[in-house]
């Protein structure tokens, strides 16, 4: 402490000792106290503790996306549960030691084998499509000339545009011995060049009863059909006389829209009684029928006249257009 020398109030000095304390300024820069100093360093220890843990997690996270390449799903299944447990392998490298010829592990070879040919045909004889080739038909079945081809037998036919309803009626009367054979083989391609679409029936006459393709109806013209005329075909044998009004009343029977009638000759004494049935069964020309004289011109004449009034055509075949 100090002792300052003090005057009176007439300007002497006097001698009485004053004291005086010396005050010490409080600094407060710098420092933090009480609950400010816990939570700053509150404050410090949570944020490196999370840049620790940043820091140790980088490795690791860097490893498992370097990484994830080499592994691959693998499902385990262990007895009978609802869902399958994913867990991940490290992939193997494929073994090429081991490699199979491809062309003989995919080899089909197969235990049950059934040939077409034998195979169980459709049920139901057919269908009854409208659509392209198979045009809607009018009375007659031609209400559409020109929309597509007709049937063609011994090259007769084909302005029969529309025609899906087809009967062949054949002489195999015993005058036949020697061409029956042709006519077999016209008739094969005949039917073979008809659509599924349409439908045909064969029927072969001489003066006894008409023998007709099974099942002596119209089927359709599929290739099991087909097949069958085939068959019955080869069991035709010529003989007997010629009458074919038992075959014509059968044709019409089935309601064809189009008859081809072949023979080698006239009916002789049944010309007129032909003449007459067709004219009773076919008053209003709704079907029409194509005639053809085979290799005899004898018949030429009453053949000719049925497909006049009938709304057909005729045609002779020679005996060269045969053999």
């Amino acid at each position: 402490m100090t002792q300052p020398q003090q005057t009176t109030q007439d300007g002497n000095a006097s001698h009485k000792p004053v004291y005086t304390k010396k005050r010490t300024p409080l600094v407060f820069a710098g420092r933090l106290t009480g609950g400010a100093v816990v939570a700053s360093w509150l404050i410090s220890v949570f944020y490196h503790a999370v840049l620790f843990i940043a820091m140790a997690l980088v490795p690791w996270l860097s490893g498992f996306v370097n990484s994830k390449a080499d592994y691959a799903p693998f499902t385990a299944i262990v007895g009978e549960v609802d869902q399958p447990t994913v867990t991940l392998e490290s992939s193997n490298a494929p073994d090429t030691t081991s490699r199979t010829d491809s062309s003989k592990s995919l080899k089909f070879e197969p235990t049950d084998f059934k040939p077409l040919s034998r195979a169980t045909p459709v049920k139901r004889e057919s269908l009854d499509i409208i659509g392209v080739g198979t045009p809607s038909l009018g009375k007659g079945g031609f209400s559409l000339p020109g929309f597509t081809k007709g049937p063609e037998f011994f090259g007769l036919g084909s302005s029969a545009r529309g025609a899906r309803k087809i009967v062949y009626v054949v002489d195999r009367s015993g005058s036949m011995i020697l061409t029956l054979k042709g006519v077999i083989s016209e008739l094969r391609e005949s039917i073979g060049g008809l659509r599924r679409s349409q439908k045909f029936h064969v029927i072969f006459y001489n003066s006894g009863s008409p023998l007709e393709n099974p099942p002596q109806r119209l089927v359709s013209a599929i290739q099991a059909h087909k097949r069958n005329a085939y068959e019955f075909f080869s069991k035709i044998q010529p003989s007997g006389g010629t009458d074919p009004r038992p075959a014509l009343r059968r044709a019409f029977a089935v309601k064809p829209d189009l008859i081809y009638f072949l023979s080698d000759g006239d009916f002789q004494e049944h010309n007129a009684g032909v003449l007459k049935l067709l004219k009773r069964l076919n008053g209003d020309k709704h079907v029409r029928i194509y005639t053809l004289a085979y290799v005899s011109q004898a018949g030429a004449a009453i053949l000719e006249r049925i497909a006049r009034e009938h709304n057909g055509e005729f045609r002779f075949v020679s005996e060269n257009e045969i053999y």
